[in-house]
C-alpha cells in the first residue's frame, strides 16, 4: 500500500484524536471538536451562549509551532468581512502562505453580517454577541488551550471590509486586550451618510430584521456613536494602528480582474472616504498611525491579500509594546472595565458617554452625569489608608487588601434623556480627581 493511500486515514486519525483533546472551558464557552485541516491549520466548533447554534473558528499555527514545544507565541485575531467566514483568511486570501514566516498564531472567528457587534435586537439583547464572543469568551479560550503569551503586549487584531470595522471597533471599546490594530479597507466611520443605511440593511443577510444590530440611528444615534471608531479614536491613542484603502481603480497588474469592477464601486465610493474620515481624525488628536492610500485597489480578494501582506511586518514590530501609563477612554456602557479600572455610571442616567481622562497613579478627570463609582486597579499599600481629592474636597478611604480603592464621583444630576436624540438636553459635568496615599 502506498503512502498516498494512508493521507485519507491519517486525516481522520488526527480529526478524531483531536477531538478527544481534553479543552480547558472558558466564560460559558465550549471547544466542542478540533478539526485539522491542513498541517497549520486547525478548525474549531464552540459552543457558546453569545450565539443560537455552535459558531467556527480556525486557528492557524505558525511554522515552528509543533517543532517548539517549549515555545509561546503571539496572537493576531483576523475579522473578515460581510458574509465572509472563518475559512476567508486561509481559503481566499492564500492566508497560510502570506504567513509562512509571521511568527503569531493567527484566529480566524465567523463573523456572518454582524458588524462584530453585540446586537441591540429591538431593545432585546441577547445572541448574536460578536463583540462579546471575542473579547470576553474566545481570548481566554485560545490562551487557555494553545501556547500563547496571553497579555496585551503580544495580542493582535487585524480584518477587512466589514472586519476593519470591527477590528477598530474592538481596539477602540478594548484598548486593554491588543497592541496593534490593522483596518483594511475598513467602514470604519458609520457617521459616514450612507453608512447608516448599509449598517441598517446587512442584518437580513442573515434573516434578521433590519437595524437589528444598534437600533434605528434617528432614536439610538448614541448605540452607533458609541461603536464607531471615529467617534471613539482618542481610547487608540495607545495602539499601534495601520489604516489602509484603495482607491477604486481596477488593478490588472496586481491581479484584480473585471470580475471586481464592483468591488472598485464599493472601495472608491464607500470604504475610501470612510477611511480617510477616521484618518482624519486620529490626525486631528495627533495620534500616530501609518496611513497608507494605494494608487490602486478594489473591494477585491486580491487587494485584501496585498494589505495583509502590507501589515504583518507593522504587527510584528509591535509586539512586546509596554501598557500606557496614562489613558484616555470614553464609553457608553453602563459599566465598564479598561486597563484594571472599573467604572459603574449611575443606574438612573440615560445612555450617554463617560468620559476618562488622563487616567493614572495620580488621579484622572471624569466627565459625564450622576453619582459615578470608581474603583481602582491594586496601585496602593494594601489596606492603607488613601486621600481621595475631588475638585478639592478630600476623603479618606483605605485600600482592599490587594491595593484598590472604590470611591463616589459626584457628576451632578444623571442625565433623564438620552444623548444625541432629537430633542434630548443633555448636561456634563467634569470632576477632576487625585489620590494622596497617607
Amino acid at each position: 500500500m502506498k503512502m498516498n493511500d494512508l493521507a485519507p486515514l491519517f486525516g481522520l486519525f488526527v480529526a478524531t484524536a483531536a477531538s478527544a483533546t481534553p479543552y480547558v472551558d472558558v466564560a460559558g464557552a465550549h471547544i466542542v471538536s478540533q478539526t485539522q485541516l491542513t498541517e497549520r491549520t486547525l478548525a474549531l466548533t464552540i459552543a457558546t451562549p453569545a450565539f443560537a447554534a455552535n459558531t467556527f473558528v480556525e486557528v492557524t499555527l505558525p511554522a515552528g509551532y509543533e517543532a517548539d514545544p517549549a515555545r509561546n507565541w503571539p496572537v493576531t485575531y483576523y475579522l473578515a468581512g460581510t458574509n465572509q467566514t472563518h475559512a476567508t483568511f486561509r481559503a481566499l486570501y492564500n492566508g497560510e502562505n502570506l504567513t509562512a514566516s509571521y511568527p503569531s498564531i493567527i484566529v480566524s472567528p465567523k463573523g456572518d453580517a454582524g458588524s462584530w457587534s453585540d446586537w441591540y435586537n429591538m431593545g432585546a439583547g441577547g445572541p448574536p454577541m460578536y463583540e462579546t464572543f471575542v473579547s470576553a469568551q474566545l481570548i481566554p479560550l485560545i490562551d487557555a488551550n494553545f501556547r500563547t503569551i496571553a497579555n496585551r503586549s503580544q495580542r493582535a487584531i487585524m480584518g477587512e471590509s466589514m472586519g476593519g470595522f470591527g477590528v477598530m471597533m474592538m481596539a477602540a471599546r478594548h484598548p486593554d486586550l491588543f497592541v496593534a490594530a490593522a483596518s483594511l479597507s475598513g467602514g470604519v466611520d458609520t457617521n459616514y451618510l450612507p453608512a447608516p443605511l448599509i449598517n441598517s440593511i446587512t442584518p437580513l443577510l442573515m434573516g434578521a430584521l433590519p437595524t437589528s444590530i444598534y437600533g434605528i440611528r434617528l432614536n439610538q444615534e448614541v448605540r452607533w456613536r458609541g461603536h464607531n471608531p471615529t467617534d471613539l479614536a482618542d481610547n487608540l491613542r495607545d495602539v499601534a494602528l495601520q489604516v489602509r484603502t484603495g482607491n477604486g481603480a481596477l488593478g490588472i497588474a496586481n491581479g484584480e480582474t473585471l470580475a471586481d469592477l464592483g468591488g472598485c464601486i464599493l472601495e472608491s465610493a464607500f470604504v475610501q472616504p470612510e477611511s480617510v474620515s477616521f484618518h482624519n481624525a486620529l490626525g486631528a488628536l495627533a495620534i500616530p498611525h501609518v496611513w497608507q492610500q494605494y494608487a490602486w485597489g478594489c473591494h477585491s480578494a486580491a487587494f485584501f491579500g496585498q494589505e495583509i501582506s502590507d501589515s504583518l511586518p507593522g504587527l510584528v514590530a509591535a509586539f512586546g509594546a509596554p501598557a500606557p501609563s496614562r489613558f484616555t477612554y470614553r464609553s457608553i456602557k453602563p459599566a465598564f472595565s479598561v486597563y484594571g479600572w472599573s467604572v459603574v455610571a449611575d443606574p438612573a442616567r440615560a445612555l450617554e458617554f463617560l468620559q476618562l481622562t488622563d487616567v493614572g497613579s495620580e488621579g484622572l478627570s471624569l466627565s459625564g452625569s450622576g453619582a459615578t463609582v470608581v474603583t481602582t486597579p491594586p496601585l496602593f499599600a494594601p489596606s492603607a489608608p488613601v486621600s481621595v481629592v475631588v475638585d478639592g474636597v478630600a476623603s479618606t478611604v483605605a485600600a482592599s487588601a490587594t491595593g484598590q480603592i472604590t470611591f463616589n464621583v459626584n457628576l451632578g444630576a444623571a442625565n433623564a434623556a438620552q444623548q444625541y436624540r432629537l430633542g434630548s438636553v443633555t448636561g456634563v459635568t467634569t470632576a477632576n480627581v487625585s489620590f494622596v496615599p497617607n
